[in-house]
């Protein structure tokens, strides 16, 4: 006999200020809260003050809902799903490359979308695997055609979430820094 789909619940952690911490999905919320309490090394479980739950009858539910309500809500402690992905057309990106080096055309076609601000300060851009896969190019290649732009500081990596273009790259200087003369 099937089990039956699992009741889970979206919960929304709040701090003292009611601002929004954090957003994520539990079969047992009050447990989870009191988990990320003892897992939590950066210690902003600690600022947490209340919780709200969401129920949903599946957890495939209540994952699809904790995705857009963090990309909605913008949660200060989610690092998952808390961005702007970056336009991708693969019928571009997958016209054949012929007559040079496919490092070359990956890597004009990247500077090509940074341009064109598809790939936008903030954005998460296309994985080295998605492009591969579009571009019939090897991940080495593709990370190679990456390499340039984030040694120059245009791209960034965050570990376990992607890459993304750096807000403040050297043609994009911090607004809040200022040059003493």
């Amino acid at each position: 006999m099937p089990t039956p789909p699992q009741r889970t619940a979206l919960y929304r952690l709040y701090g003292a200020d009611d601002a929004l911490l954090y957003i994520g999905i539990s079969n047992d919320p009050d447990f989870r809260w009191k988990a990320h309490l003892y897992s939590d090394s950066k210690n902003w479980a600690r600022l947490a003050t209340r919780h709200v739950d969401q129920w949903f009858e599946t957890r495939a539910k209540a994952e699809a809902a904790e995705v857009a309500a963090i990309q909605a809500e913008h949660p200060r402690f989610n690092g998952m799903h808390n961005y702007e992905q970056a336009w991708f057309s693969p019928a571009i990106w997958s016209q054949p490359i012929r007559g040079r080096r496919k490092c070359d055309v990956i890597s004009k076609r990247i500077r090509l979308e940074l341009e064109a601000d598809h790939w936008a300060a903030g954005m998460r851009v296309p994985s080295g695997s998605q492009i591969a896969a579009e571009t019939g190019a090897s991940l080495s290649t593709t990370a190679k055609a990456l390499r340039p732009f984030i040694q120059s500081g245009t791209l960034s990596v965050h570990g376990g979430r992607g890459v993304f273009v750096n807000p403040y790259a050297p043609d994009r200087p911090d607004p809040s820094l200022r040059t003493v003369a």
